[in-house]
């Protein structure tokens, strides 16, 4: 992470959070709640490293964690390098993973978000958190988070469990989840993050502290651009633009292909804001076959072109058009959205951004219908022409 980038110090409730996780009065259970790619992760290590950096305060006898002790002592840069590293035996990262995902795969995945806590899981997008098998639980589902939660802490005084993408737990991990909510031990700490948190159950809900994450400014993603990944300044600019304070947006879009692709949602972007439907259904038709317009994106598709790679790339596709449609809903007639992509928002037309929410909310439950494997073809069909209808009926009505 980039050493001028402090997840903590970006606004006064993350600035308090830190505050509460050094004296020992943080409450045992948070819900980080902000758009996606708002650095709610990244948060999420630096309140483990809070958490688990040396002993507790001798002088926090009344706090959450002051009665316990560190089983063994450890240097605190040790400690602070461990965490950052994900790699700290009193600290365990759970997120969605495809089914049997092996313990060496998921330390991989554990070092590549150690390298970029901004950075989005190279997992498919219809991956789940699961419960877990009884006996053999694997590493990225809820009872092997539940059983590192009850173990005693082998180094700090507590143990922290961090559940990524929280809302993409399924029914059966979220109840065995709430269960340690409602009586965790004494020495846990849980911190749950997510940008969908309506999708998670109320109970969950009211169990944990919430905490509001703002999206990162253009700046401070340009900044981070600049400074962790050494982008040229024009680029970072460019870059922050399009991706609306998304930082897994950001960062997808270094890679040449997933940048065509935003390109290709950008186009797709246009056809739904002006309502130009026989383009749209030609538009889902090459989305629904994974036939990207050109480029490295085409060639990768060309390469292989099985359902895996074909619904992932789906899936992609709506991530983006999702995106543009949320920055609309949050800011309005184009803000802080690409100037080419604002271009196709005359300022006549007159989006209403409750009319562009049910419309991003429209394409996120076809999204999830692509996950499960349903007709892709006519899922994104209905979906490209209804969240068009949604922003046309919001532009007749303000002309």
């Amino acid at each position: 992470m980039s050493d001028g980038f402090s997840p903590l110090g970006r606004s006064k409730a993350l600035t308090r959070l830190h505050e509460q996780a050094r004296d020992g009065s943080l409450h045992p259970s948070l819900l980080l709640v902000g758009p996606e790619g708002s650095a709610k992760e990244a948060a999420a290590i630096e309140l483990a490293v809070a958490l688990l950096k040396g002993k507790v305060a001798p002088d926090a006898g009344d706090s959450l964690f002051g009665d316990l002790e560190p089983a063994a002592p450890v240097d605190d840069e040790v400690s602070v390098r461990k965490v950052r590293a994900l790699a700290h035996p009193d600290l365990h990262w759970l997120f969605p993973a495809e089914s049997g995902l092996k313990r060496d795969r998921y330390r991989e995945l554990l070092d590549e978000k150690a390298a970029e806590p901004l950075g989005r899981m190279r997992q498919p997008g219809s991956a789940i958190i699961a419960i877990g098998d009884p006996d053999d639980p694997g590493p990225a589902t809820v009872r092997q988070l539940r059983r590192f939660i009850q173990a005693r802490p082998f180094e700090a005084g507590r143990r922290v469990g961090v559940v990524a993408d929280a809302h993409r737990m399924n029914r059966q991990a979220a109840n065995a989840l709430l269960k340690t909510l409602e009586e965790p031990p004494a020495h846990a700490a849980l911190i749950l993050c997510t940008h969908q948190p309506h999708l998670l159950p109320a109970t969950i809900r009211s169990r944990c502290a919430r905490v509001n994450v703002p999206a990162l400014s253009e700046a401070e993603l340009s900044a981070y651009l600049r400074s962790a990944h050494g982008v040229a300044a024009s680029e970072a600019s460019r870059i922050a633009a399009v991706s609306s304070g998304n930082a897994r947006r950001a960062l997808d879009l270094l890679d040449d292909t997933a940048r065509e692709l935003a390109d290709w949602a950008a186009e797709v972007f246009g056809l739904l804001v002006q309502g130009r439907r026989a383009d749209l259904a030609r538009a889902a038709e090459r989305i629904a076959k994974g036939q990207p317009p050109a480029g490295k994106a085409k060639k990768k598709m060309a390469a292989d072109a099985s359902l895996a790679a074909n619904r992932d790339l789906n899936l992609r596709v709506f991530d983006f058009l999702v995106a543009d449609l949320l920055a609309l809903s949050h800011q309005g007639s184009g803000a802080r959205l690409d100037p080419a992509r604002a271009q196709t928002l005359p300022a006549s037309t007159g989006i209403d951004p409750a009319r562009a929410s049910d419309a991003a909310r429209r394409l996120l439950r076809a999204r999830d219908d692509l996950a499960r494997n349903v007709n892709v073809g006519l899922v994104v069909l209905d979906a490209l022409l209804d969240a068009s209808r949604l922003l046309h009926a919001t532009a007749r009505a303000g002309a």
